[in-house]
C-alpha cells in the first residue's frame, strides 16, 4: 500500500492519505497536486512527512529500485520523460536493463504489446521523441509507465498539447489500461469529468489541503468542489480558517476563525461548516 503521512511542501499542507484503489486527485494547478508526483518519486523532498510503500519509507537509498518497477509516473509534459538523442525503444530497454529484468529484445517485445494496446503502430518505437505528436507522446509515456506493471502509476494533467478529442482518447486509454494491468492509478487533474471516469475514489485539494474525499465525484458537497463542477471559480485566494473562506459564497465570520473539522456528509468526508449540524 502507498501511504502519505503528514506531507508538507511548498504548497501541500499536512497531506495524509492511503491509496487503496484507483484514485483521482482533483484540484487546480496551484492546489499542490503537482507536488505529489515529485515527492512520491523523491525527485524533490517534502519539507516534512514521509511516504510509505508497503510500510517502508521511500528514501534515497531505495528509491532507484522503486522508480518504474514499483511506482511510475506520466508527467504533465510527456516530452520531459524522453532523452531526445535516443529512440523510443531505447527508453523501454533502459528501464528493463537497469532493473535487471531482461535485455533489449525482452524490453522491446513487451513495449510492442503495450504500444498496440494503446492503438499505436510498433514502428513508433524507432522514432525519437521530437517526432511524436503530443497525443502520441502522451500514449507512449503511458506505455512506458505501465509496461512493467508497477504497483502504482501517477498521471499528471492529461491536457498538455491535445484537444478535446485527444483528451477523450487518453481517458479511454487509461480506462483500457486499468482493466488490463494490475497497477493502481493515481490521476491528478483539474477536470472533474476526467476524475469521474478513471477513479474509484477521489480527494479534492485546495491550496494544499484536502477539503473533500469520497467515491463519486458527481456527488459532492464542499462549496469549492461545487464551484469547480459548475466552472464558477473566479477568484482563488487562501483564506483564514477554512482555506476557501475568502472565495466561498456561503462564507461567514465563523468560517474565518478556524479550519473546519472533517465530517461525513452523505458518502463523502467534507471540511465545511455548512454541515456542522451533522456532527
Amino acid at each position: 500500500m502507498l501511504e502519505y503521512v503528514n506531507i508538507y511542501g511548498d504548497i501541500l499542507n499536512d497531506f495524509s492519505m492511503k491509496v487503496e484503489s484507483n484514485l483521482g486527485i482533483l484540484g487546480q494547478r496551484d492546489s499542490g497536486k503537482e507536488e505529489i508526483i515529485f515527492y512520491t518519486l523523491l525527485l524533490k523532498k517534502p519539507k516534512k512527512g514521509k511516504i510509505l510503500l508497503n510500510g517502508n519509507e521511500i528514501k534515497e537509498n531505495n528509491v532507484n529500485d522503486i522508480r518504474w518497477k514499483e511506482i511510475s509516473a506520466v508527467f504533465y509534459n510527456p516530452y520531459s520523460m524522453f532523452n531526445p538523442i535516443y529512440n523510443i525503444a531505447s527508453h523501454f530497454a533502459e528501464i528493463v536493463v537497469s532493473h535487471d529484468i531482461g535485455d533489449y529484445n525482452f524490453a522491446v517485445d513487451i513495449a510492442k504489446e503495450f504500444i498496440k494496446i494503446l492503438g499505436l503502430d510498433s514502428s513508433i518505437l524507432e522514432k525519437f521523441s521530437y517526432q511524436l505528436t503530443p497525443l502520441e507522446a502522451k500514449k507512449v509515456s503511458l506505455a512506458l509507465a505501465t509496461f512493467l506493471e508497477p504497483k502504482y502509476v501517477l498521471i499528471d494533467d492529461i491536457e498538455f498539447g491535445i484537444n478535446d478529442n485527444g483528451r477523450a482518447v487518453v481517458i479511454n486509454s487509461i480506462i483500457d489500461l486499468e482493466s488490463i494491468v494490475s497497477s493502481k492509478f493515481i490521476v491528478l487533474d483539474n477536470d472533474p469529468a476526467v476524475i469521474s471516469r478513471v477513479s474509484d475514489e477521489f480527494v479534492v485539494l485546495y491550496k494544499g489541503k484536502i477539503i473533500e474525499r469520497g467515491s463519486n465525484v458527481t456527488e459532492v458537497y464542499h462549496p469549492y468542489t461545487l464551484d469547480l463542477l459548475r466552472g464558477e471559480i473566479s477568484t482563488n485566494y487562501l483564506g483564514r480558517g477554512c482555506p476557501y473562506s475568502d472565495n466561498c459564497r456561503y462564507s461567514s465570520l465563523k468560517c474565518k476563525e478556524k479550519e473546519p473539522e472533517e465530517i461525513k456528509v452523505g458518502n463523502n468526508y467534507v471540511k465545511c461548516l455548512l454541515y456542522s449540524w451533522l456532527k
